[in-house]
């Protein structure tokens, strides 16, 4: 209970962690945002400070003699919120509007050309409000009436502590406006990954707890999404993959339910093989020509099976019987492979038996029996008993070359990719055992098995030792 509360706590975590990065990230923007925004607020007010002190001097040009009375003069000043406003022309400073109240400044700022770093400088000054509060400052800017004369220009002096209060309120609107715009955008946002990305990560998860907890139960199918952008991709793997080992685990599990109902099966098989044994000992005793010439060979098969069931137990604790090699004459282990399988009593089925009669290597005799009479019985199956089976030998590069053909229907496609595997059926109603067996044995020697065609047209294996 307490390790399914704390992964529903780390679902809870990703998602308020996307969240609240959506929210820094959006708040980080719009700091970047607001740096140039402050700088042209500030532009601004003092332009319309500027703008106004223009009118004011422009009233006064207006007026007789250049002279007007104390209140239109302190009008023109409370309408362009200063205390003073003076004009420079031609090296001259004429006093145009003044207070009678002394003037103190504690700043002079020039925003004609100054340079982006001056105005963030003097910016942040405003704004933290770095002189004593009902401090003035003075700021000189173009005049308007006059155009392309640098010489001329109008000075402004006001209380900074203005200035100041309506930066502080331009910032928290603009602050006020991020944090809403950062909450709307990272809901969308967070909606938005959350139908796209954490919901199937959550499902992916839940999948890969429940597969872990009980990986031979179904879970949920990932696959039906149908999506087909890498989320989906991603989901389909995982459940192709659960899938396989799945059944990876399932046919193991069924294997060793079937060893061991085999080694049961063996034993009692080994008793009644026993048991056929003393017959064939018997037998061998009758004075019959025929039955004379088919005992040695009956002998040979209960023998055989004999030591088949004991391998058979051996493999289901260690794996495959290392082979005993000794010199081996191929063609007569392919004649006992024909009277085995009781080929020559099949009149559809033609078995060409071309390997030389000299043609001897080096193997165990029992473990090549089984591979050839695996080969042979898989081609019949194929075939339906109806047919042509070529068998071939020679030596090449100092490799013993055995080739097995069939004139068959061909291997399916579907099955050749898990065609050396056990228990993947041929489809001819085998158990897909032979192959893999056969394979084993021939890798035991030190040689291969391999598909080399398989067309409608027939079908040809070739082992190599």
């Amino acid at each position: 209970m307490v390790e399914k509360l704390k992964r529903l706590s780390l679902k809870s975590n990703l998602s308020m962690q996307l969240l609240l990065l959506t929210m820094f990230f959006v708040l980080l923007a719009e700091v970047f945002i607001y740096i140039p925004s402050i700088i042209n607020f500030r532009k601004t007010w003092l332009e319309e400070r500027l703008s106004a002190a223009n009118i004011a001097i422009l009233a006064i040009e207006a007026a007789p003699d250049h002279m007007i009375d104390e209140r239109l003069s302190r009008q023109l000043l409370d309408n362009a919120q200063v205390v003073a406003i003076s004009l420079k022309q031609q090296d001259k400073r004429q006093l145009v509007l003044n207070t009678d109240q002394p003037l103190n400044i504690a700043a002079r700022y020039d925003i004609r050309n100054p340079s982006y770093w001056i105005q963030i400088r003097d910016t942040a000054k405003g704004l933290f409000h770095s002189h004593p509060h009902g401090s003035l400052i003075q700021v000189t800017g173009h005049v308007n009436f006059i155009a392309d004369n640098d010489e001329t220009f109008i000075e402004i002096i006001f209380y900074e502590n203005l200035l100041c209060e309506d930066m502080k309120t331009f910032s928290t609107n603009v602050m006020l406006l991020s944090i809403i715009i950062s909450l709307i955008t990272a809901g969308l946002v967070y909606f938005s990954l959350s139908y796209l990305l954490i919901r199937p990560v959550k499902k992916m998860t839940k999948s890969v707890i429940s597969f872990r907890t009980a990986p031979e139960n179904a879970t949920d199918d990932l696959s039906a999404e149908g999506r087909a952008d890498e989320i989906g991709m991603v989901m389909r793997e995982l459940g192709a993959m659960q899938d396989e080992i799945r059944t990876a685990l399932i046919q193991k599990k069924h294997l060793a339910q079937l060893g061991e109902s085999v080694s049961k099966i063996n034993h009692d098989l080994r008793n009644i093989l026993s048991s056929a044994q003393m017959v064939t000992d018997h037998l061998s005793t009758i004075d019959n020509p025929v039955v004379q010439k088919l005992t040695p060979r009956f002998v040979t098969a209960i023998d055989r099976a004999i030591r088949l069931c004991e391998n058979t137990l051996k493999y289901g604790k260690t794996g495959v019987e290392k082979p005993v090699p000794s010199t081996v004459d191929l063609c007569q282990i392919m004649e006992e492979v024909i009277f085995s399988l009781g080929i020559s009593d099949l009149e559809d089925l033609i078995f060409n038996n071309e390997i030389p009669s000299d043609f001897s290597i080096e193997a165990d005799a029992d473990q090549i029996f089984r591979v050839f009479l695996n080969l042979a019985r898989n081609a019949i199956q194929a075939m339906n008993k109806k047919g042509k089976i070529t068998i071939t030998a020679h030596h090449a590069e100092e490799k013993n070359i055995i080739d097995i053909i069939d004139n068959g229907p061909g291997i399916p496609d579907r099955i050749r990719a898990t065609l050396f595997q056990p228990f993947h059926h041929s489809g001819h109603g085998g158990s897909g055992l032979g192959l893999a067996i056969s394979k084993e044995l021939l890798e035991a020697h030190g040689g291969t098995l391999e598909l080399v065609t398989s067309t409608d047209k027939g079908t040809h294996f070739r082992i190599i030792l």
